[in-house]
């Protein structure tokens, strides 16, 4: 286990492709951190600098105070585990997980003692002798995870491990891999493109995007106050609505064009107006309210929006309803009773604690829901 430190960390490639742009965090003894990005935000590249896989073009890389940037993964004492498990198929699930010892040159009851105990922990020790040919998916994963950690590594490297797995055993391994590190203690970082992935194994989140870091904190912190734009609509069961709406006006009343349509807005945006008459708003689908036409509620509180329903999805304790003003898509979640007919016109509507504001060419976020809330978001003693 090992406290990590990159700073300043830069990677060209070719001298052309700025991969990674001067990115600094730590990572905390025993901490399970999520590198969390779309593909090509670089997320997988600093990962394979943590692990000596790849050297960086400039900055640091520190391991309790130790430099690390010319140093191999086995001086680093690095354990990696990768989507596709890269298993001897042809060996034994205990053959698999000692191999690393037996490299090292470790007894026998040395090295049975170990895969014995890995093996309980991760529920294989009854496929401790089956080859991993004849294994499925998520035991072969689990025997690669075995293998990794039999090492008792510094930092253990999770390259998307379970992205291939079918819903429910990825789900399942999600609560396994959480308990485990808690249990082991041992610092781990893991790789991403799957925000739920993210928010529910690990104790704090790095969001990526084209290189740069946008924002590091807490699964509450990230959904609840994101940076920008980017990261409100990325990172969640289902994206923030993110929409712009132009030539706004505050005679008679506060109001502007959403799509082509006309839109009333509440008093939250007035200081945010831009000198062009436009302001981007934000809001989750649960805090947007789907009502019959001409049925919204109306004040300087909430905004209103005529719209027509796209289409309406089923999600058993909820409906996901998709509506277009004009040009613009906006998704609503709304009681499972609640039954709406595809091109039904609609008013759908916000209420300004539930809105986010977004200034600038970037986006960035210039006032947050204040009704905010990550549902089930209990946070587990260390």
């Amino acid at each position: 286990m090992a406290k990590i430190t990159l700073s300043g960390i830069n990677k060209w490639y070719a001298g052309v492709v700025h991969a990674v742009q001067d990115i600094s965090f730590t990572i905390e003894d025993g901490e399970f951190f999520g590198l969390l990005g779309p593909s090509g935000s670089g997320k997988t590249t600093v990962l394979r600098m943590l692990a000596g896989l790849e050297k960086p073009s400039s900055g640091t890389i520190a391991f309790d105070g130790v430099a690390m940037e010319t140093r191999s993964p086995q001086e680093r004492n690095i354990a990696m585990v990768f989507e596709q498990n890269a298993l001897y198929p042809h060996m034994t699930a205990r053959q698999n997980i000692s191999y690393p010892l037996r490299i090292r040159g470790l007894s026998k009851t040395e090295i049975d003692a170990k895969v014995g105990e890995v093996a309980a922990m991760l529920n294989i020790a009854h496929l401790i002798d089956r080859r991993a040919s004849q294994m499925s998916g998520g035991q072969q994963q689990r025997v690669a995870i075995a293998r990794a950690l039999v090492r008792n590594p510094n930092l253990l490297c999770l390259d998307e491990p379970i992205a291939h797995l079918d819903t429910l055993l990825r789900a399942r391994l999600r609560g396994e891999l959480k308990r485990l590190q808690r249990a082991l203690g041992t610092t781990s970082v893991i790789v991403t493109h799957d925000p739920i992935e993210a928010m529910t194994m690990t104790d704090r989140i790095a969001v990526m995007r084209d290189g740069v870091m946008q924002q590091i904190g807490t699964a509450d912190e990230i959904y609840n106050r994101p940076v920008n734009a980017f990261v409100a609509q990325f990172f969640g069961l289902h994206s923030m609505n993110v929409f712009e709406v132009s030539e706004v006006t505050e005679t008679p009343v506060l109001s502007g064009r959403c799509g082509g349509q006309a839109a009333m807005l509440p008093d939250v945006v007035r200081a945010h107006i831009g000198q062009d008459r436009r302001v981007s708003l934000g809001a989750r689908p649960g805090g947007v309210s789907v009502h019959r036409q001409g049925q919204a509620p109306r004040g300087n509180d909430v905004a209103v929006i005529p719209s027509r329903v796209y289409v309406a999805e089923q999600l058993g304790d909820a409906t996901l309803v998709t509506v277009q003003t004009g040009d613009v898509t906006l998704q609503a979640m709304t009681p499972p009773m609640e039954v709406f007919a595809i091109d039904e016109p609609v008013d759908i509507s916000i209420r300004q604690d539930a809105l986010y504001v977004f200034d600038g060419p970037t986006l960035t976020t210039a006032h947050f829901a204040q009704s905010a809330r990550l549902p089930g978001a209990g946070r587990l003693a260390s």
